[in-house]
C-alpha cells in the first residue's frame, strides 16, 4: 500500500514535469513560427538598406554596436571580479555582501536598471541619451551573468595546474593570468556569450539612455544616440500602434541575432570540452 502511494506520488510529479516541458517547447514553436512569417516582410535588400528608405540598416548595426560595446564593458570587469572572489577574496562578511549585491543585480527589473542608467550615466556624468550611456546600462545586466559564469570556469581548472606553478616559484598573479585564466578562457568566453544573448532584446535598459526612433546614419562617437531593433519594435506597436504582422520582419532579425550568440556559445563549450578533458 505504501509502495503504490509512492508510485503514484512519483507519476505524479513526472506527469507535472512533462506537461510542463510540453507547454514550453509548444510555446518556443509557436514562437519561432510566428516570427518565421516575418520573413515575408523582408527583403534581400533590407537588411542594408537605410532607414530612411524603408530598410533596418541602422537599427541592426546599432544593435550590435550596443551589444559589442556593452561586452568589451562586462567582460573584463566580469573576469576580474571573479578571478578576486575565487582565488583572493577572504570568506568573510564583505565577500558574502558582495555575493549577494552580485545576486540582487541580477534580479533587479531591466526597468530599474534603465530608470538608473538614465539618471547617473546620462544625466549625473552628462553622457545623455547616447551610445555610451547603453553600454553602461547594458553592462549592468550582464555583469552577473559574466561573474558567475566566470567564477565556475576558474573553479574547474584543476588546483594541480597552479600547484605546479606555484612550486616553480609562480607568484600567485603569475599562476592567475598564465595559467588560470588562460585555462578557464573556454567557460569566459561561454558566459560572455550568454550574457550578450541575454540583452540582445532588452528594450526597456536602452529605453531612456541610448535609442531614438530614427538618426541620419550610424554615430560618429560613442555620445550620438543610436538606433536598435529592440525600440524600435517598442515604438512601432505601443507608441505607433502598428499592428504586429508589421513588424515580424524585425522581430526575426533580432530573434536570429539571438540565436546566433546562443549557437556560438554552445559550439564553443562542445570544442573546448573535447580539447580540454578537464571539462567534462
Amino acid at each position: 500500500m505504501r509502495h503504490r502511494g509512492k508510485r503514484t506520488k512519483e507519476l505524479t510529479i513526472f506527469s507535472i514535469f512533462g506537461l510542463c516541458t510540453a507547454i514550453c517547447l509548444l510555446a518556443f514553436l509557436w514562437i519561432t513560427a510566428i516570427l518565421l512569417s516575418g520573413a515575408g516582410t523582408l527583403s534581400s535588400s533590407s537588411l542594408t538598406t537605410p532607414v530612411l528608405n524603408g530598410g533596418m540598416f541602422e537599427m541592426v548595426i546599432g544593435t550590435i554596436y550596443l551589444l559589442l560595446g556593452s561586452a568589451a564593458v562586462a567582460g573584463p570587469i566580469g573576469v576580474l571580479a571573479a578571478l578576486y572572489l575565487v582565488e583572493y577574496a577572504p570568506k568573510n562578511r564583505i565577500t558574502r555582501l558582495i555575493d549577494q549585491a552580485i545576486n540582487n543585480l541580477a534580479g533587479l527589473p531591466s526597468i530599474v536598471i534603465g530608470l538608473f542608467g538614465y539618471a547617473f550615466f546620462c544625466r549625473q556624468l552628462g553622457f545623455g541619451i547616447s551610445l555610451a550611456a547603453g553600454w553602461l546600462t547594458l553592462s549592468l545586466m550582464m555583469l552577473p551573468i559574466v561573474i558567475r559564469g566566470s567564477e565556475e570556469a576558474i573553479k574547474m581548472v584543476p588546483s594541480s595546474f597552479k600547484e605546479g606553478a606555484l612550486a616553480l616559484g609562480s607568484s600567485e598573479w603569475q599562476v592567475s593570468h598564465t595559467i588560470t585564466l588562460p585555462a578557464a578562457a573556454p567557460g569566459i568566453i561561454t558566459s560572455i556569450l550568454l550574457g550578450i544573448a541575454r540583452v540582445a532584446g532588452e528594450t526597456a535598459a536602452i529605453l531612456f539612455t541610448s535609442c531614438v526612433m530614427v538618426t541620419r546614419g550610424l554615430p560618429k562617437t560613442p555620445l550620438d544616440p543610436i538606433m536598435a531593433l529592440a525600440f524600435n519594435l517598442y515604438v512601432k506597436i505601443v507608441a505607433l500602434g502598428e499592428t504586429p504582422d508589421k513588424v515580424f520582419g524585425v522581430a526575426l532579425v533580432l530573434f536570429i541575432i539571438v540565436i546566433v550568440f546562443a549557437v556560438a556559445a554552445i559550439i564553443l563549450r562542445i570544442h573546448y570540452r573535447r580539447k580540454q578533458p578537464w571539462l567534462r
